[in-house]
């Protein structure tokens, strides 16, 4: 992040001799525009200003718009009197799930055009906001009503406690972490103090979100408390947690978001 940092500097200082065309067309803070931006860091909103002629500066906010997925997953032989009873015929042995994106940042970025002609653009900045990337839970009671609150869905083995814990209510719940202030570097083309009244800009960059975690309600030999999953904790040979173990491998890997972003601006003066 530094050497990109000192990059851009250095295109900057080696243009200064160029033409002040830009100077000319919007000076020092002299202008400002509000956009509206779509891509994979949700819906945006932006004003931007021209700070010199090769500089200008955007803050804004963006949102992932709330949606649901939902996920079935089976149990492997489910104790009695573990599970609930469905009407004296049977035992729950699955676990509906629920997940919903929880993206909401402030932006604040810098973008640099070191050549005298063209909208091409190299941008720094910073997304911050939430920690919380996400957060799932279980809408299905699938334990036994004397467990809520004490007992959930098992992840050590028998000589090692470890167990996701449900709430009072017999939900179990889960929140996917990342670092809350997010660096970005990214190019783009386009002005966002557009010449006439509109325009239409790209983006394209990355976020440095640190290693996702998973968090939630924990209960082992220390006693049950809200905290971080962790991996070589879980080892129950039960399938489910097969696949918990390749979610937070995956989830572990992906240090960075992607960010591709279309931007409409409009020019207020």
């Amino acid at each position: 992040m530094r050497k990109l940092f000192l990059l851009a500097i250095v295109a900057l200082l080696g243009s200064q001799g160029l033409s002040a065309q830009k100077l000319d067309e919007y000076g020092h803070f002299e202008h400002l525009s509000a956009g509206i931006s779509l891509g994979t860091t949700g819906i945006g909103i932006e004003l931007a200003t021209p700070v010199n002629e090769f500089l200008q500066l955007r803050a804004g906010y963006s949102f992932m718009p709330k949606f649901t997925v939902k996920v079935s997953k089976d149990i492997d032989n489910p104790s009695e009197d573990f599970l609930k009873k469905e009407d004296g015929s049977g035992y729950y042995n699955h676990i509906d799930i629920e997940a919903k994106p929880n993206m909401n940042d402030f932006k604040l970025l810098l973008d640099v055009y070191p050549f005298k002609k063209g909208t091409f653009r190299v941008t720094a900045g910073a997304y911050i906001g939430s920690s919380k990337l996400a957060s799932a839970k279980t809408t299905n009671h699938f334990l036994n009503k004397d467990y809520w609150g004490n007992s959930g869905v098992e992840l050590g083995d028998a000589l090692n406690t470890y167990t996701v814990v449900s709430d009072n209510e017999g939900h179990v719940n889960v929140d996917v972490k990342t670092n809350s202030f997010k660096p970005y570097i990214g190019i783009g083309f386009g002005n966002a103090v557009p010449k006439s009244r509109v325009n239409v800009c790209f983006d394209l960059g990355v976020q440095f979100w640190g290693k996702p975690s998973v968090w939630t309600i924990i209960d082992d030999n220390f006693g049950s408390q809200y905290r971080k999953v962790e991996k070589d904790k879980i080892l129950s040979k039960q399938d489910y947690c097969d696949d918990i173990r390749d979610a937070l491998d995956l989830a572990n890997g992906l240090i960075v978001y992607p960010v591709l972003t279309v931007r409409v601006n409009g020019r207020l003066f």
